[in-house]
């Protein structure tokens, strides 16, 4: 760990909640276009077990948590060592959630659709369980640097599970209802802008703010100074 960790702040921590955004503005529709071409390919039809089980938003979401964490990779590369294996863990934690989810959606009937409110309960417990699977895997990179790399478990959980309430927030706090007075093509795009920043936005200073806490705690600099 470089001695420089140890006065990271606010600008490391913008860079994080910006590259965080950049993630969801490139991964969501990366992951439609995903979505789309993979459908083609495999031949989905209306009644295909894939549709039945969600498996195509599950697949959308991954997409955008691999982008989420290369973006995260490039914030992380010069500063923590070996992070390169950061978007795999994001890849297997979620792909094994969204896995989980889709299933208990199908065979409890629980709607896999954010416009409900129990399908972003549910939707917010897989990424909730994501974001902790993914942290466990992630916290091996950190703990070899960081004193209390623990913490960066529930902070990735809580920080993934409050990005899929930021995407309902437009519709749970009522802007729905202003932005439908706008033109129909200027109202997807600030729904679309605002929903994005406020997932992004909300990750990014969970998991920023937890980053720079833990990486002005240097593994080196704790056993020097005999603090556990």
């Amino acid at each position: 760990m470089n001695a420089e960790n140890t006065f990271i702040g606010w600008r490391f921590g913008l860079r994080w909640v910006l590259l965080t955004a950049a993630g969801w503005v490139i991964g969501l529709p990366l992951g439609f276009v995903f979505v789309a071409v993979a459908g083609w390919i495999i031949g989905v039809h209306d009644d295909s077990i894939i549709l039945k089980l969600g498996l195509d938003n599950a697949a959308a979401f991954i997409c955008i948590v691999a982008v989420v964490g290369l973006m995260q990779w490039l914030a992380l590369r010069r500063i923590v060592r070996r992070a390169g294996f950061w978007v795999l863990s994001s890849i297997i934690g979620f792909t094994i959630s969204s896995s989980i989810h889709s299933v208990v959606c199908y065979v409890w009937g629980y709607p896999d659709n954010l416009d409900h409110f129990l399908g972003t309960v549910v939707w917010a417990m897989a990424f909730v369980a994501g974001g902790a699977l993914a942290g466990v895997l992630q916290h091996n990179i950190l703990r070899r640097q960081v004193s209390h790399s623990a913490w960066w478990v529930p902070a990735s959980a809580v920080g993934w599970g409050l990005s899929i309430i930021g995407l309902r927030l437009v519709g749970i706090i009522g802007l729905d209802k202003i932005l439908s007075t706008m033109p129909r093509l200027l109202m997807v795009f600030v729904a679309l802008i605002v929903t994005l920043g406020l997932a992004s936005v909300l990750l990014g200073i969970v998991t920023g703010g937890t980053l720079i806490w833990l990486l002005r705690r240097p593994v080196q600099q704790t056993s020097l100074n005999g603090i556990g």
